[in-house]
């Protein structure tokens, strides 16, 4: 009759041990594929939220009207060009008529389209070749638009308000008509957007609006470059991204803005 052998205790031990170690290991590779994962997912949530409110900005200042693009803190404001063109029969002299004829560029936003877009708040700049004259309470550089009339898809009529005169002529005889300003702020890490607040002479920073992102943060966000009238304006955009700072989206981003006055 032969002796039937069984596991000592410490045999058992030994495999629990082991047992022990092989489940550790084992959760610690799924532990680390979990935090993998919601770290990828983070970083996905940050580029995307980025991307869509740093595009959305660059675009929006890119159409710009020449030279209407101020900073002040962290606010920067500018004027959005609905229309650009060349004109003739404009109002510079006082025995001058109100009325004056544009013929907008191939490719403007509104062409053949602005009879239904005016709102009543848009102005028309002729060689504003600095901010002042674009927020100005004074009109030296521009005027209020008080009706269109569009012949075709490129040339309009345009009826300005009783006794409007401009300053200057521009030497390339363009024209740019303008709507109501348009402010991004950065406050308390929030990238708001404002709009629909008028015309004001003096900038505003804003600490709230339509909220473009969250967890945004820069010690200069804007930034405009000194300019003459042979080079572009150049809107410097420094913006980092992302609320877990192991998670952080740098952008920076140089915008031009051809300046034909």
């Amino acid at each position: 009759m032969s002796a039937q052998r069984g596991f000592t205790l410490i045999e058992l031990v030994i495999v629990i041990v082991l047992l022990a170690i092989v489940a550790g290991f084992s959760f610690q590779f799924v532990g680390i594929g979990a935090q993998m994962f919601s770290t990828g997912s983070e970083r996905l949530q940050t580029i995307e939220k980025s991307r869509f409110a740093i595009e959305r900005l660059t675009r929006e200042v890119r159409g710009a009207v020449p030279n209407s693009v101020r900073v002040s803190g962290d606010c920067i404001e500018f004027v959005p060009a609905k229309v650009a063109g060349t004109y003739y029969d404009t109002p510079i002299r006082p025995d001058s008529s109100n009325e004056m004829t544009l013929v907008t560029f191939a490719g403007s936003p509104d062409v053949g389209n602005i009879n239904w877009t005016l709102d009543g708040n848009e102005r028309v700049f002729i060689y504003a070749t600095q901010p002042n004259f674009i927020y100005a309470n004074n009109p030296q550089r521009y005027v209020n638009i008080a009706g269109i009339n569009s012949f075709n898809s490129v040339e309009s009529l345009l009826t300005l308000e009783a006794d409007s005169q401009f300053a200057k002529e521009s030497p390339l005889k363009r024209a740019y008509i303008g709507s109501t300003p348009v402010s991004f702020c950065l406050s308390a890490g929030n990238l708001f957007r404002v709009s629909d607040y008028g015309w004001s002479q003096a900038q505003t920073e804003w600490t709230s609006g339509y909220l473009m992102a969250t967890g945004v943060s820069s010690d200069e966000p804007f930034d405009v470059t000194a300019n003459n009238q042979q080079s572009n304006n150049i809107v410097t955009i420094e913006l980092q991204f992302g609320e877990n700072a192991e998670e952080q989206v740098f952008y920076y981003r140089e915008v031009h803005i051809p300046n034909a006055p």
